[in-house]
């Protein structure tokens, strides 16, 4: 089964997670990329992204150089901003095919996940896409919540699970 990682990362938590799931499971990995700039500012970014998401605007998605019909296996990670999946994965979600694909989520958060998870699961779900295991990692600040052991457990179910749907 040919694996993706897709994700999408402002501070760097979203990708440092994405890099260790790709440790474990292997595979191609992806970063995905708004065409909205936003500001190097963490304050000003939650500004700008509320700003939109208040006026009905989903940025657009950088093209991205994969064809989604290569891959069985897709593992989604974002950041939660305004208490759901950052607007960069919602773009993504609200056109990717992901009919017969196993979709694995992560998310990170460094306030309320709320409804993340429960948001990325619809979406894929409305996509197609069978729904596997999800994981949120939280943060205070810089300061990871969420244990190492609690990601490296979260990590190995998944690739038991891999195992199993081959």
């Amino acid at each position: 089964m040919k694996t993706l990682i897709l994700y999408y990362s402002k501070s760097g938590h979203t990708r440092d997670l994405a890099a260790a799931i790709h440790k474990v499971i292997g595979g191609d990995m992806s970063e995905l990329k708004s065409q909205r700039k936003y500001s190097s500012s963490y304050g000003m970014t939650i500004l700008q992204a509320g700003l939109d998401k208040f006026r009905g605007r989903i940025p657009e998605t950088e093209p991205v150089s994969f064809n989604l019909n290569d891959y069985d296996v897709i593992f989604l990670g974002c950041p939660t901003w305004y208490f759901t999946m950052a607007p960069t994965m919602q773009q993504f979600l609200s056109h990717a095919d992901l009919k017969g694909k196993h979709v694995f989520t992560f998310s990170t958060s460094g306030g309320s996940p709320k409804k993340t998870l429960e948001d990325l699961r619809m979406a894929v779900e409305k996509r197609g896409g069978t729904m596997e295991e999800q994981l949120q990692v939280s943060y205070k600040k810089e300061n990871r919540m969420t244990t190492q052991r609690e990601i490296d457990q979260w990590i190995r179910k998944a690739a038991d699970r891999l195992e199993f749907l081959k």
